[in-house]
């Protein structure tokens, strides 16, 4: 155990030099980030009002779910903002300009729109692979705060390019574009901040990407807009944000959907498994701390569906790691009837799990006083299921004959059909 505790320590470091690129990086005497107090100094701390800013507040680093395992109350905790809601910024009619949504000022905001010339280098020309490098690449001062908010869409750059490997800067030309379709589960605070997604499309050049956001926020919001809001597109099916990157960077175009439909992704809905996408991705997901995971994690194992996730802290995500196989074992007695032996020797093989240090992690240590392990917003990415993750799995996609994908696709549906019907009830 304490070998462990001390493998955990090493982390340490790298966490505080991450902060001691920012000149606002405080490091707190319990060696915690203050990031109420800097939000405070540049005049974005607060709920409503606050725009890419605003945030319910309070201890609970996610909203109370239905399906939140375990008991959260403390005497300890600062209940959030009751009047407010993830997503709000949707009930608008149209989204917030650059000015508007950083409410900083212009020189410490990574803009969306350039003028002629002063683009930044097109991504696959580029090597932005840690917070330095991407400020540079942005051209942007240190003293931005700028990642404490973009390390969202930043981390899910990581999972895809590095941790799932479905994308790739350098993968797409003119003459032959990627295609990418990604399902990212369990928004909340990120839907206030759609257009700072657009940084997907100017990282990954040449490339079309669709990017549907699920969860209980996404669904409450959906449910309160009116017709002329943002949200109600999500109604018709229309996507609620859209963008294309600069010639210069490839014309890059991103298309931002929300699922209103359900309160969280699940195998069993038609309208899900119809249209599945390239890759699943969760930020500070908590595999283990709400039951309707488990469908999740197990459908993708099923399908060798690229799902990959980040935790706060490396002991947690170990923890997480070592009960995935005990997720997919529970499930085999009710999957059995619905599957041959091969496919269910494919299932239960010896699988890798890797954790890795995230690059594009929120900046400081969370103030979590208990504890002196690295504990930071999107810390850890841990690839759950992945193209190498079976012992001996299979190779990339790319270069694949379109009548063997074809053949591909056929048995990944009579795997969703299979399915479909399950019960996953038994999973909690």
């Amino acid at each position: 155990m304490l070998y462990i505790l001390q493998h955990h320590m090493l982390r340490v470091p790298e966490v505080r030099a991450i902060l001691k690129l920012f000149p606002w990086g405080k490091l707190e005497s319990d060696g915690t980030f203050p990031e109420s107090l800097i939000r405070a100094y540049f005049s974005v701390l607060g709920a409503q009002g606050y725009g890419y800013w605003s945030e319910a507040g309070g201890t609970a680093p996610h909203q109370v779910q239905p399906n939140t395992r375990g008991n959260h109350d403390s005497p300890f905790s600062v209940d959030p903002v009751e009047s407010y809601q993830d997503g709000y910024l949707l009930l608008l009619d149209r989204h917030l300009d650059d000015k508007a949504g950083w409410k900083l000022e212009d020189r410490l905001i990574p803009k969306l729109h350039f003028e002629p010339g002063c683009e930044p280098v097109i991504g696959s020309s580029a090597d932005v692979v840690d917070w330095k490098s991407w400020y540079q690449w942005r051209s942007l001062p240190f003293d931005s705060p700028a990642a404490l908010l973009m390390h969202y869409p930043l981390t899910v750059y990581h999972l895809l390019v590095n941790v799932l490997k479905v994308a790739s800067p350098s993968r797409g030309s003119a003459e032959c574009r990627q295609t990418l379709d990604i399902h990212y589960l369990g928004a909340e605070v990120e839907l206030n901040m759609l257009p700072l997604f657009s940084e997907l499309a100017l990282l990954l050049p040449h490339t079309d990407i669709k990017l549907t956001f699920f969860g209980f926020a996404v669904h409450a919001i959906v449910q309160r807009a009116n017709k002329k809001s943002i949200a109600a597109k999500a109604k018709r099916n229309e996507p609620v944000y859209t963008y294309r990157s600069p010639a210069s960077m490839g014309q890059s175009t991103l298309s931002l959907y929300l699922d209103g439909e359900h309160e969280n992704w699940d195998p069993r809905f038609v309208s899900i498994t119809n249209h599945l996408p390239d890759a699943i991705v969760a930020l500070n997901a908590g595999l283990l701390s709400y039951k309707s995971w488990a469908s999740v994690i197990l459908f993708c194992h099923v399908e060798e569906m690229p799902f990959g996730v980040t935790e706060y802290a490396e002991q947690s995500a170990e923890v997480q790691r070592d009960s995935l196989s005990k997720i997919i074992h529970h499930a085999i007695p009710s999957l059995g009837p619905r599957m041959s032996t091969a496919q269910l020797e494919d299932l239960v093989k010896p699988r890798q799990y890797p954790i890795d240090f995230n690059p594009f992690q929120r900046p400081g240590q969370r103030p979590i006083g208990s504890t002196r392990l690295p504990n930071v917003s999107n810390g850890f990415s841990i690839m759950v299921v992945g193209r190498d993750s079976v012992k001996g799995g299979k190779e990339d996609t790319l270069g694949v004959e379109p009548s063997d994908m074809h053949i591909a696709e056929r048995q990944v549906r009579e795997l969703t059909d299979k399915t479909q019907g399950m019960s996953l009830n038994n999973l909690d």
